[in-house]
């Protein structure tokens, strides 16, 4: 039997009609109309959704006015209407109800792409894989939207031995003792933070951590959605060379010994970034794809350039509620893949206009909750001479405002920041003061 429950759906619409401020809990489940599975349920919940936007006050002579024969064709009347308040959700219960008819769409969106999984491992259609990810983040959403059971309390012990023995494998170092000092460094199954204005050296201190790793032996995989994998190259060029500026590589203009260290770069960059320790993809614009090169790949460390340019796939679904199940998908892949996620995350523009008080704070993430949830640490780079070129730090400083550290302590640290030449260093010492 398809699983639905037309009784919980009145229920809800009910409940809103009684208590319509309820109506802002739960419309982020609706936003794909298919959730609701009855032609009535999904007519009346258009009908107060519309009523919602436009202002009009919801209650059940208001919202029986605003039937339209259209409406009373798909068995939404004024019956049908006064029906569904006789047992509406009480206040407060509206969003766990609604909740439970997510799950029910879960359930019967999960059963058509096992059909559909099925056909295609019969047929040996090579889509298969791609629609075995959509299926486990349809399971994966799923399991989020329901609480886990009781816990074996024996089992979490064990767990927890195990991850004290195997602890020395999990940490990966930055290559920046500093930043290690907040948190061990980064962590397999966990994801990282970065976050930052335009021009605040965001991609260049990924790029840096990128390097780094690489000079560890770590394998390292980088998804490119803003910058094309040449912009990326020449930035690398800049940083491995240590005296080439990205300048030059957008003019493209050399001196015979500005050609001769290019050339030694180039040997540089081929040896370190090879194919068998090294991937970046800038044409993957969607989390299914990334997610199958990871699995093909079993990168140490997952690089992702910005985590607000990944298509979701899903573009009915209000973009809080996508960019919510995008974390969770790729919390997902980072513990199957035993990997280290660092995903670098816009702000939001109204850090703009706070004045002088502009350092970056976690309510400026982009979409804030889903991402800071999600995140173990959570860090900002913020390159106080664009802000105050006359009395800040100075033209030669990145501080980096590490704001959320989930196992260690927050604080700041100032690094060396050569911003022309792509390079981010300790030669401070790792000034660090904790807040």
């Amino acid at each position: 039997m398809v699983p639905y429950d037309k009784g919980i759906e009145d229920r809800v619409l009910g409940g809103i009609i009684h208590h319509p401020k309820e109506i802002e809990t739960v419309k982020g489940f609706f936003e794909d109309i298919s959730v609701l599975s009855q032609r009535e349920s999904k007519a009346l919940w258009l009908i107060l959704i519309r009523m919602h936007r436009s202002g009009i006050p919801i209650n059940l002579a208001s919202v029986c006015s605003q039937v339209t024969d259209k409406d009373v064709k798909k068995g939404c009347n004024a019956y049908y209407v006064t029906g569904c308040t006789k047992e509406a959700s009480l206040e407060g219960m509206v969003y766990h109800h609604a909740s439970i008819i997510y799950e029910k769409y879960l359930l019967r969106k999960i059963i058509v792409e096992m059909d559909t999984l099925k056909n295609d491992a019969l047929s040996n259609n090579s889509d298969v894989y791609e629609n075995i990810l959509k299926t486990h983040s349809l399971c994966s959403n799923l399991i989020n939207a329901r609480p886990s059971s009781r816990p074996d309390v024996e089992a979490m012990v064990t767990e927890a031995i195990l991850d004290l023995e195997r602890s020395d494998t999990k940490l990966l170092s930055t290559g920046y003792e500093s930043l290690d000092r907040f948190a061990g460094g980064l962590t397999r199954g966990e994801i990282t933070i970065v976050g930052g204005r335009p021009g605040h050296g965001k991609t260049t201190f990924l790029l840096n951590l990128l390097a780094s790793m690489l000079d560890k032996g770590f394998k390292v995989v980088l998804f490119n959605r803003e910058l094309p994998n040449t912009e990326v190259i020449k930035k690398l060029i800049c940083l491995e060379s240590g005296e080439l500026s990205y300048g030059m590589m957008r003019k493209a203009v050399f001196s015979p010994s500005e050609l001769k260290k290019l050339k030694d770069a180039k040997d540089t960059l081929v040896k370190k970034f090879s194919s068998d320790k090294f991937l970046m993809f800038d044409n993957l614009k969607n989390f299914s794809k990334s997610s199958t090169e990871v699995k093909k790949f079993k990168p140490d460390v997952i690089f992702d350039d910005y985590i607000q340019l990944i298509d979701t796939g899903n573009s009915k679904l209000d973009r809080r509620l996508q960019l919510e199940r995008l974390c969770n998908d790729y919390k997902w892949l980072a513990k199957e893949s035993n990997a280290a996620v660092v995903l670098a995350s816009q702000l939001n523009r109204q850090l703009e206009y706070r004045g002088s008080n502009v350092r970056p704070q976690l309510s400026d993430l982009a979409e804030s909750g889903a991402i800071e949830q999600v995140a173990e640490n959570v860090f900002f780079t913020y390159y106080d001479y664009k802000v105050n070129p006359l009395k800040g730090l100075g033209k030669d400083k990145l501080q980096i405002v590490a704001s959320k550290v989930r196992y260690g302590d927050t604080g700041d640290v100032i690094l060396k920041f050569e911003g022309d030449k792509c390079k981010i260093s300790e030669d401070y010492d790792g000034q660090v003061s904790h807040l």
